[in-house]
C-alpha cells in the first residue's frame, strides 16, 4: 500500500491510499462514512490489502475535512466527495491498464449514498457493495443524526452554512450549505433502478444509527438485476462489531465483502 495525493477539482490535495497488485485485474473505489477516514478503522485497509493480493487495485480517499485531509470540514458535501472519487478514477485510468469487466464500488453508511450518486455518472461499474448505507429520500421534516434538517436548511439559507452537532465526536462543526442541499435534493436511489451488475447489501439488524429498513429499500431499488443479495446480520449494529466489541460481526463483514468483490477474479 502507498499513500499519495491526487489533485482535486477544487485544487486541493486528496489524501489517497492505493493498494496496488502486481497485475491489475480489477478496480475498487472505496467511499468512507460520514466524519470518518479512508482506513475505516482498519476495515478498508484490510479489504484493500486482501483484494490487492487477488489482482484488484483498490483506491480509498479521505474526503474533505476527514482523516488527514487539510481542507476544512465545511468543504465536505456529497458533491465534493463524488468529485473526489471522479479525480481518483481519472488517476486510475491515466496510470493503469485494466479491463472494464471488474469495476467495483464500496460505500459504508453515507459512503453508500456517495457511490450510488457516482454510479449515475459511471454506468460501467459492475459491482456494488453497501455497508449499512442510507439512500432514502430526506425531506425538511426529517432528522439527520438527530438534527432537524428543516432548521439546518433555514440556517444555511441565512448564513451560507450551519452549525451541526456531531453526536459521534460530541462537538459542533460548521457544515456546508452544499451538503444539506445535496442531502435534501440529490436523488440517491434512482441510479440503482437500471443497474444490471451484481450487488451485495450488508445491514445490521440492531443498527440504531440508520433505520434497518434502508437495506431492504436498496435491495428493492435494484430492479434491473437478479444478481443481488441482502444480508441482515442478526446481532450487528451500525459499527459491525467496532462499537460493541463483537469480533464475529467484523469478521463476517470482511469475509462476505472479500468473497463478493473477488468472485470472478482469476
Amino acid at each position: 500500500m502507498k499513500e499519495i495525493f491526487i489533485r482535486s477539482k477544487r485544487g486541493s490535495g486528496i489524501p489517497v491510499s492505493v493498494y496496488e497488485p502486481e497485475a491489475v485485474k480489477g478496480v475498487l473505489l472505496m467511499a468512507h462514512s460520514f466524519r470518518s477516514q479512508k482506513e475505516e478503522d482498519g476495515r478498508y485497509t484490510y479489504v484493500g490489502n486482501e483484494l490487492s493480493k487477488k489482482g484488484i487495485l483498490c483506491i480509498a480517499p479521505d474526503f474533505p475535512g476527514n482523516g488527514v485531509s487539510k481542507e476544512p470540514f465545511e468543504a465536505y458535501s456529497l458533491t465534493s466527495c463524488i468529485d473526489d472519487l471522479e479525480s481518483c478514477y481519472d488517476f486510475i485510468r491515466k496510470e493503469y491498464v485494466f479491463e472494464e469487466e471488474n469495476l467495483s464500488l464500496l460505500g459504508y453508511s453515507m459512503g453508500g449514498r456517495i457511490i450510488s450518486l457516482f454510479l449515475k455518472r459511471h454506468r460501467e461499474f459492475t459491482k456494488l457493495l453497501f455497508w449499512a448505507s442510507v439512500l432514502r429520500k430526506y425531506t425538511e421534516e426529517d432528522f439527520f443524526l438527530e438534527q432537524d434538517l428543516g432548521v439546518l436548511k433555514k440556517e444555511c439559507e441565512e448564513k451560507g452554512y450551519c452549525d451541526f452537532y456531531d453526536i459521534f465526536s460530541d462537538e459542533t462543526i460548521r457544515m456546508s450549505k452544499q451538503f444539506i442541499f445535496d442531502l435534501l435534493y440529490e436523488d440517491a436511489i434512482s441510479p440503482l433502478y437500471d443497474f444490471g451488475g451484481e450487488a451485495l447489501i450488508l445491514q445490521g439488524e440492531k443498527d440504531s444509527t440508520i433505520e434497518v429498513e434502508n437495506g431492504q429499500y436498496i435491495y428493492d431499488a435494484l430492479k434491473g438485476t437478479d444478481k443481488k443479495s441482502l444480508v441482515l446480520m442478526k446481532d450487528a449494529d451500525h459499527g459491525f462489531g467496532l462499537w460493541d466489541g463483537r469480533k464475529e460481526d467484523n469478521e463476517e463483514l470482511l469475509k462476505r465483502s472479500i468473497d463478493f468483490l473477488s468472485e470472478g477474479t482469476k
